[in-house]
Order: structure tokens, then C-alpha cells, then sequence
């Protein structure tokens, strides 16, 4: 946590291309343009991409879904106190061998708990959130989280079938 203007601050890194280990690896996620939308109220957006050719971002990051509930837990209290900011950061270039880049600056948050299993047999994750079942819920959560249901599920279930964690809302959206 660093300060800054004489708030601490607690950093949330995002991702800008699928992790090493999903089908997709290394290809643009778009997170950085969704969350964009979403703090600004857009459904869609412009952007340029380096070959001089453009295309439209659509959809909007309302939430990450990590791991460390309780951890979270603390830090939104914090946030919502006035006591800390969120600072949501990319990586300018390399990750952990470049430097970090603030995307975004938030003095609220809202979290729920999120648990969730999956298998070959389930037609999508079964999703519980905040203790109550949600059915149904996946495919809507993959999507405000930026992401097809498809690679969602491959997210988060390549190693277990079995998730547990927060999701942090950018938004006062919550489910």
C-alpha cells in the first residue's frame, strides 16, 4: 500500500490479454476499455489499435471476481471509510518487469462473497452468491465481469472445479 494525497492506497491489478494457461493466452481481454464503460456510463466504445485500424469495445466490466474474501472484506471497509482508495492499475508493458499504470481511482466499493463449482455434467457453473444459489446466473456474471461465459468458465475453473472468493464491484450493481 502506498500513500498518495494522504490516503493509502490498495492496488487491484487488471489484466490486459488472457493469462498464460487459457485457450485465448496472450490475446487482448478488453477489461481496461469494459471498465471504462462502465464508470462512464457507455455501452460502447472506440478505440485505435495499433496497425492504424479501430474497433468498437462493447460491453462493461462491473466487477473482478478474485480470490481472498476476507482480505477484501477489510480493504472495501477501509475504502468505504474513507480510510484508503482503490487504485486500479495496468502493467505499461511487461508485467512485473515494467511499470504500473493508474487506469482508475475509486473511493467506494462493493463486494459479496461468491462460491461456485462446475463440471463436464453442469451446463454452466452452479453460483452462489452471498450464501444463496443463484441460478441461472453464470452466463450474466461471466459478462459483467468482461468476459463470454466460455472463456469465464476456463478462467476460472482450469485447475478445480471449485471457486471461492469476492467479487469486487466497481459500480453499485450488485446481484
Amino acid at each position: 500500500m502506498k500513500k498518495d494525497n494522504g490516503k493509502k492506497l490498495v492496488v487491484l491489478m487488471l489484466s490486459q490479454a488472457f493469462l498464460m494457461g487459457h485457450s485465448k493466452a496472450g490475446k487482448p481481454n478488453y477489461f481496461v476499455q469494459q471498465l471504462t464503460n462502465a464508470l462512464r456510463g457507455y455501452s460502447e466504445h472506440e478505440i485505435q489499435l495499433p496497425d492504424g485500424s479501430s474497433i468498437i469495445v462493447r460491453g462493461k466490466k462491473l466487477h473482478t471476481i478474485r480470490e481472498n474474501y476476507e482480505y477484501w472484506k477489510e480493504k472495501a471497509a477501509k475504502i468505504n471509510a474513507g480510510e484508503m482508495e482503490l487504485s486500479i492499475r495496468v502493467w505499461f508493458g511487461k508485467p512485473y518487469k515494467s511499470s504500473q499504470v493508474e487506469i482508475a481511482r475509486l473511493s467506494h466499493v462493493n463486494i459479496q462473497l461468491v462460491e461456485m463449482s462446475y463440471s463436464v455434467e453442469d451446463a454452466q457453473p452452479i453460483v452462489y452468491v452471498d450464501n444463496v444459489l443463484k441460478p441461472n446466473i453464470a452466463e450474466e456474471m461471466a459478462k459483467n465481469d468482461g468476459l463470454q461465459l466460455e472463456d469465464w468458465t476456463e478462467w476460472f475453473f482450469k485447475k478445480t472445479n471449485t471457486f471461492r472468493g469476492v467479487i469486487l464491484h466497481f459500480t453499485d450493481f450488485k446481484y
